[in-house]
C-alpha cells in the first residue's frame, strides 16, 4: 500500500510538472515514464513475493494452531489420567492406614494372648520330652528298641500295648513248650538261616546279572538276525530281477519268515500296465522255466557249494529263451568259480568251449 501511495504521488507530481512546464522535452518525459514503469514492475514483484510469504506464514500459523490444539487435547487426557492416579493413590493410602491399624491390633493380640499360650505349651512339651527320654531309658534296661521294632513296634494305646504283651507272653510260653531248645539255640539257628538266605540272594543276584547279559546278547543277535534276513530278502529280489532283466522281464519275491511262505511275482513286458502274474502257473512253459531258472540262480548266488548240477532245465524253453538261459548259466558258473554240471537233451552247439568250459555229448541210445 505504501508503494501504491508513493506511485500515486509520483503520478500527481508528474501531472503537476507537466501542467507547469508545458514546453518540457518529450524525450525526458519518455525516460521518466520508462523509469517509473520499471520501478512499478519491481515493486509489483516485491509485492508478489510478500504475498507468497504471507500465504506461507498463514499456513504455518494454521499448522501451529492445530499442533497447539492437539497438545491441549493430549495435556487434557494426561491431566485426567493424573487425577485418576491421585484418586487411586488416596484410596491406596487409606487402605494402607487400615492395614496398619489391623496389623497393630493383631500384634497386640499375638503379644497378649497367643505368645503366653505358646510359651506354656513349649514348657509342657519340654516336660513331656524329658519324661519320654526317662521312660525310654528305663524301658531299654528291660528290652532294647531294636527288639521291640523286630516284634512289630509299640504303636497304640496303653490297653492295646498291654493286650499285645499278653499275647507275646502266651506265644513265648507256647513256643517254649513246643521246642526244647533255648532262646540262644533258636537265635543261632536263625542266624544260620539268615546267612544262608543272604548267600542265596547273592547267588540269585549273580544269576540275574548273567541272565540280563544273556538277554541283552540275545536281543542284539536277534536284531542283527532280523537285519540280515531283511537284507537277504532284498538281495534275493535284486538277483532275481537282475537275471529276469536279460529277457526284459521284471519280478519280485516276497518272503514271510513268520508264516514260512515264499511267493514269486513276475510281470511280462507284453502285459498291460499294472498286470502282474502272481503265480508261475499262470505263465507259459518257457516263461515258467526261465523264471524258475532265475530264481535258482539268485539262490545259488547267496549260497556256497563246491559242486552244483542242473538237469534238463531248458526242456520247455524255446530257442531264444534257451540261448539266453545257457549264456546266463555259463557266465554265472564262470564268475562263481565253482564246478557246475549241466545236463540237457537239446543242442548245445551255441555254447563255446573255453579254459573252464567243457562239453561232452553222449551217444544216442539205440532204438
Amino acid at each position: 500500500m505504501s508503494k501504491q501511495l508513493k506511485l500515486r504521488d509520483m503520478k500527481n507530481a508528474f501531472v503537476a510538472e507537466t501542467d507547469a512546464e508545458p514546453t518540457s522535452n518529450i524525450e525526458e518525459l519518455s525516460q521518466q515514464i520508462l523509469q517509473v514503469q520499471d520501478d512499478t514492475q519491481r515493486k509489483e514483484l516485491l509485492l508478489e513475493k510478500a504475498r507468497v510469504k504471507l500465504t506461507l506464514t498463514e499456513e504455518k500459523v494454521s499448522g501451529l494452531k492445530k499442533s497447539f490444539e492437539d497438545l491441549c487435547d493430549s495435556a487434557k487426557g494426561e491431566i485426567d489420567a493424573i487425577d485418576g492416579m491421585e484418586n487411586e493413590l488416596l484410596a491406596t493410602e487409606e487402605e494402607l492406614q487400615s492395614a496398619e491399624s489391623e496389623r497393630a491390633h493383631y500384634e497386640g493380640v499375638m503379644h497378649n494372648k497367643v505368645l503366653p499360650d505358646i510359651k506354656v505349651a513349649e514348657a509342657h512339651y519340654m516336660e513331656l520330652q524329658h519324661n519320654r527320654e526317662e521312660n525310654v531309658r528305663k524301658a531299654s534296661i528291660i528290652c532294647t528298641e531294636s527288639e521291640v521294632e523286630a516284634l512289630g513296634g509299640c504303636g497304640g494305646t496303653v490297653e492295646q500295648l498291654t493286650a499285645k504283651i499278653e499275647r507275646l507272653k502266651q506265644n513265648l510260653q507256647h513256643e517254649s513248650q513246643r521246642y526244647a531248645e533255648s532262646i540262644d539255640d533258636l537265635r543261632d539257628v536263625y542266624a544260620k538261616k539268615e546267612r544262608r538266605i543272604l548267600k542265596e540272594k547273592q547267588t540269585y543276584a549273580s544269576f540275574r546279572e548273567k541272565l540280563n547279559a544273556c538277554q541283552k546278547a540275545l536281543d542284539l543277535r536277534w536284531s542283527k538276525f532280523q537285519r540280515n534276513a531283511s537284507l537277504l530278502k532284498r538281495q534275493l529280489t535284486w538277483g532275481f530281477n537282475g537275471h529276469l532283466r536279460k529277457k526284459g522281464i521284471s519280478g519280485h519275491i516276497k518272503v514271510d519268515y513268520e508264516e514260512k511262505v515264499l511267493s514269486v511275482e513276475v510281470k511280462m513286458p507284453q502285459d498291460a500296465p499294472g498286470n502282474t502274474v502272481r503265480d508261475t502257473r499262470g505263465l507259459s512253459g518257457g516263461e515258467r522255466s526261465f523264471s524258475t531258472l532265475c530264481f535258482a540262480l539268485a539262490l545259488h548266488d547267496m549260497t556256497e557249494a563246491p559242486f552244483r548240477a542242473m538237469d534238463e532245465f531248458d526242456v520247455f524253453m524255446d530257442a531264444v529263451s534257451r540261448k539266453i538261459s545257457l549264456d546266463t548259466l555259463v557266465d554265472f558258473a564262470v564268475a562263481q568259480g565253482s564246478q557246475w554240471i549241466f545236463i540237457t537233451p537239446h543242442d548245445i552247439s551255441m555254447v563255446k568251449p573255453g579254459d573252464r568250459v567243457r562239453k561232452q555229448q553222449m551217444v544216442a541210445p539205440r532204438s
